[in-house]
């Protein structure tokens, strides 16, 4: 089976390519097959190619079948595997691999190959690559070539990679690129055959040059999806990891993403009816005052019950685009300890401590046993702070603190 896992190739240096580096897919491949790619060691799998004997592939497979296949496959390892599979059903050969390539270096950054010898792929890598006419030529000219078209017979038999094919028991070899628009070379198709096997003539040449194009954009893709897979996993990583609560929507209110701390206020929702309401309420209220160019913003006041303590939580929400469908809401919760030093120039030291209790959900009562003052003194310093802050209400400056526009 194609190996699932994978390993830094032979000879790499260590640089980080520019073509993505899959997870490991788990899925099935083809039989006697070899795969290497960061970050396990290389596994083998594989017999080494013996004269006259072509690992199996699929009978009677026409090209535009071949093609379907093959582009029925959005993740790169399963492409790769799929490819070495499926691709000895048009060009018969004991050796087949196709290698990704780093494209500042052509060093290679991960490998699926069936039928050759490992012996031959650690030979290739350790001095076979740098010798090899048939790869030069293709690293230069991006078109597919043979050993028979580089090189004439005698000079390619005294060659000295000749010696290294002598490894694997190999003679002819076909090798065809992997091109991105804007990389170039990124990978090749190797074919190799025996010396009882007859050289890959023009017809040959000729289909593998086609299925490169296709596999050139079938690996574009394949990268493309999984480098954004990799930024959706970071992004939601860092969303997780957020104390505000980030829920994703359309404009009618259906969820599309929600992070933990959005997770967790839904949790209380469901088991407090008062909670649900008032926050379902805050959400109907942002979306019919929502424009594309100003977001809306509602406070809503949680009984002592909900979330652990009497709070406030604070709905913001804006619409991701003008033209956009979608619409992001922050909600801040009550169990996030606000911080408002920054109003050192606008609020006095005693104004900004009540500021911070009156943001903490607690009343007038609470706020002056805990800074051990009268409620009087507590009531003059919020007309003060409303005064400064130019505001009319609690929530409406809640509002202006936490999403001041």
């Amino acid at each position: 089976m194609c190996a699932e896992s994978a390993s830094r190739a032979p000879g790499q240096n260590g640089s980080g390519p520019s073509v993505p580096r899959p997870r490991d897919s788990g899925a099935a491949s083809p039989s006697e097959a070899i795969a290497w790619g960061p970050p396990q060691p290389l596994v083998v799998e594989s017999e080494p190619a013996r004269q006259g004997s072509y690992p199996a592939a699929p009978e009677h497979l026409d090209l535009i079948s071949f093609l379907a296949l093959l582009h029925k496959n959005l993740d790169l390892d399963k492409l790769l595997c799929s490819y070495v599979g499926l691709v000895g059903g048009l060009i018969p050969a004991p050796a087949i691999a196709i290698y990704l390539l780093d494209p500042s270096t052509s060093r290679p950054i991960k490998m699926v190959a069936q039928g050759a010898d490992p012996r031959f792929l650690s030979a290739y890598e350790a001095r076979g690559r740098q010798c090899d006419p048939v790869f030069s030529n293709v690293a230069r000219r991006l078109e597919t070539t043979s050993s028979r078209l580089v090189l004439p017979e005698t000079s390619w038999e005294g060659h000295p990679f000749h010696r290294v094919l002598s490894v694997g028991s190999l003679e002819a070899i076909m090798e065809a690129p992997i091109v991105n628009s804007e990389k170039g070379l990124v990978g090749t198709l190797n074919f190799g055959r025996s010396p009882q096997d007859p050289p890959f003539d023009d017809d040959e040449i000729s289909t593998i040059d086609r299925i490169a194009q296709h596999v050139s954009i079938a690996v574009s893709h394949a990268c493309e999806l999984n480098e954004l897979r990799e930024h959706r996993s970071t992004t939601d990583g860092v969303l997780g990891a957020m104390d505000t609560g980030v829920m994703l929507t359309d404009s009618f209110g259906s969820i599309q993403f929600l992070n933990l701390a959005a997770r967790r206020v839904l949790q209380e929702c469901e088991a407090s009816p008062a909670l649900a309401s008032a926050v379902k309420e805050a959400l109907v209220h942002n979306l019919n005052r929502l424009t594309a160019s100003r977001p809306a913003t509602r406070c809503i006041r949680l009984p002592r019950r909900c979330l652990d303590r009497s709070a406030y939580l604070t709905i913001r929400s804006v619409r991701l685009a003008r033209d956009s469908d979608l619409v992001l809401t922050f909600w801040f919760q009550p169990n996030q300890e606000p911080n408002f030093e920054h109003l050192h120039d606008l609020l006095t030291t005693q104004e900004i401590r009540v500021l911070e209790l009156l943001a903490q959900g607690l009343e007038n009562k609470q706020i002056a046993e805990y800074l051990t003052v009268s409620v009087d003194t507590v009531k003059s310093h919020l007309k003060r702070i409303f005064c400064k802050m130019n505001v009319t209400s609690r929530a409406q400056l809640l509002s202006r603190l936490f999403y001041q526009t």
